[in-house]
């Protein structure tokens, strides 16, 4: 299999579109909001592909980095989504602070971005986003983003194939992953491992091209909790601490 700019720019135009109709049709702006994020992704590897493999050129440099910027403020999207599949009030009552830690988690993913002396390198061949320069390449089907990020936390994982991870992998997981399990929304984070890490993990062996194949498979998982059976196995009624914040009358139809 291989992609194209082409395929990138169609699948761009399929996640705009439906965020446009489902936003027209009065749903909620946690659901189109986030297709659009991911949606201009797509819109921004369709355009890398001019650029791709000509390490030298600007533009290419400037993609590069834009799609590790995107990267970085994707926590607050996948937030956003997470939180829509928990009880409203909850949500209104938490959401300052998790949007406050994943401001948090972005910071520590551009941390990884500066080149300090004293961190070292990252782990080339092992480490995500990791390359000699900034530039995006081809990889096994789609593109590898490479940027010569510094060595903060940067360690094999021997359990996972000697995998590296670093300080852009650690803040993502924990506001991507941990957080929306901490406040509840365990159903979406099975989901979301389902269609992004994983099939992201069997479709590619480059590090360096997981993230951007992770964010093509994210319209699919956009599109699948908005227009599909999917949605509603993915509402959460019942978490350790819902009672104590739940006004009495919700308290009972949440138990319910």
């Amino acid at each position: 299999m291989c992609w194209s700019g082409e395929a990138s720019g169609v699948l761009a135009a399929i996640g705009l579109s439906t965020a446009v109709y489902i936003a027209k049709k009065g749903e909620a702006k946690e659901l189109w909001i986030p297709l659009t994020y991911f949606a201009l992704m797509e819109l921004l590897q369709a355009v890398t592909y001019i650029y791709i493999d000509l390490c030298d050129n600007p533009n290419n440099q400037i993609l590069t980095m834009l799609g590790y910027l995107h990267v970085a403020f994707q926590p607050f999207f996948v937030n956003m989504v997470a939180m829509y599949f928990i009880p409203q009030e909850i949500k209104y009552k938490i959401q300052t602070t998790v949007y406050t830690l994943c401001s948090v988690g972005t910071i520590f993913l551009l941390f990884k971005m500066y080149p300090f002396d004293w961190a070292g390198h990252c782990v080339i061949g092992t480490e995500g986003f990791c390359g000699p320069a900034v530039c995006s390449v081809h990889g096994a089907w789609h593109i590898a983003w490479q940027m010569p990020l510094n060595g903060l936390l940067s360690y094999p994982i021997h359990w996972l194939n000697d995998f590296d991870w670093g300080l852009h992998v650690m803040s993502y997981i924990l506001v991507s992953f941990i957080l929306p399990i901490i406040y509840g929304s365990y159903r979406f984070v099975a989901f979301h491992y389902l269609m992004g890490p994983w099939i992201s993990s069997v479709t590619t062996d480059d590090p360096n091209e997981y993230a951007a194949v992770w964010c093509l498979f994210s319209i699919a998982l956009c599109v699948s909790v908005i227009k599909s059976p999917v949605r509603k196995y993915l509402h959460v009624k019942n978490w350790p601490f819902y009672n104590k914040y739940i006004t009495e009358p919700e308290a009972v139809a949440v138990t319910r």
